[in-house]
């Protein structure tokens, strides 16, 4: 066997097993049929990860897969969705080698069945430099009833999904090292997981449809991300920064490091949700999170559009920050 699969052979030997949807036509044809159940939409998400900015080329390539699976759950679970079905492009500057697509394909296979859905096509083309993974992520959610950005209103609380900062932090760690040098071993490892392999909160989606007036998820910096929202539902929003959840590890390496802090809110590549829950259903809201064991905090609440976006507050003080996140260009 030669050490790098043909186009063709990559796709009959470790793509093809994971195309389990009958009208996938085993990834024998040019394009697939997804069928509706009743009473269902299909709600559609697309995220390209890209090795230099996403994901570091020498990576595991079983968590290159599952990044690039989860950053595409992470949009459905915001929206109220299930994950359904997916299609693959794959770009190589040269070709992969059996064993990276053996451990690429044991991610996309183990995350199928963590989250219950499978492959239905995709394209492999070569790349003129960069490896690059494209995922269209296909859900379901019940018709009429995905969660927009644009449902919040004044008065309603605003709520984040699990701890924030803690892939802003292992990026930074990989990149500049000397910040860290004081970090346990057991949190160093904590917050290069994370950003190795994020970990959406499979599950919300089905309270987030139940009791969000808007949701989105956290790529791009809480900062960045909160600014979308404000936008789109045409409000602002006081934020209290003592209230942003932040992991052990992070507020160990930010108590040595202040600066890091600033990394840890405008960094991204959380993959969390943000929502906006009305006063009336946060009881049921935090009740049913508590019930699946899923982790989320209040972080504020939406106000009147009156100038700035919103403010960030320190146990009610007022912070004098650039309250801005990650951006593409």
């Amino acid at each position: 066997m030669q050490d790098k699969p043909s186009e063709f052979d990559l796709i009959e030997r470790y793509l093809r097993p994971l195309a389990r949807d009958p009208n996938a036509f085993s990834l024998k044809d040019d394009a697939a049929i997804l069928d509706v159940p009743k009473g269902k939409q299909l709600v559609v998400s697309k995220d390209l990860l890209i090795a230099g900015s996403h994901f570091f080329a020498d990576d595991d390539p079983k968590l290159i897969a599952q990044k690039a699976v989860r950053t595409n759950v992470s949009d459905l679970i915001s929206k109220g969705a299930k994950p359904y079905r997916y299609s693959l492009g794959l770009a190589f500057a040269n070709a992969p080698s059996h064993a990276f697509m053996e451990a690429f394909g044991e991610g996309l296979r183990d995350d199928q069945d963590k989250y219950g859905w499978s492959l239905i096509g995709g394209d492999t083309t070569k790349s003129p430099s960069d490896y690059m993974i494209s995922i269209t992520a296909y859900g379901l959610c019940d018709a009429g009833r995905m969660v927009t950005r644009a449902g919040g209103t004044v008065g309603d609380s605003l709520y984040v999904s699990g701890p924030l900062g803690d892939s802003a932090l292992g990026l930074c760690a990989r990149q500049k090292p000397e910040l860290f040098t004081t970090l346990s071993a057991p949190d160093r490892g904590a917050l290069d997981e994370a950003y190795l392999l994020p970990q959406p909160p499979f599950g919300l989606e089905e309270v987030i449809t139940d009791c969000a007036a808007a949701s989105m998820d956290i790529s791009d910096g809480l900062f960045s991300d909160l600014a979308h929202l404000c936008r789109a539902s045409e409000v602002s929003a006081e934020i209290d920064q003592q209230a942003i959840p932040l992991s052990a590890a992070a507020r160990n390496a930010i108590a040595a490091e202040p600066s890091l802090l600033e990394i840890a809110l405008k960094g991204g590549d959380d993959y969390q949700c943000l929502m906006a829950i009305s006063n009336a259903k946060t009881d049921a809201f935090e009740g049913r999170c508590a019930d699946k064991g899923l982790t989320v905090s209040k972080i504020g609440v939406l106000t009147k559009q009156t100038g700035p976006l919103f403010r960030l507050t320190n146990g009610g003080e007022h912070l004098e920050s650039k309250l801005d996140g990650f951006t593409h260009f």
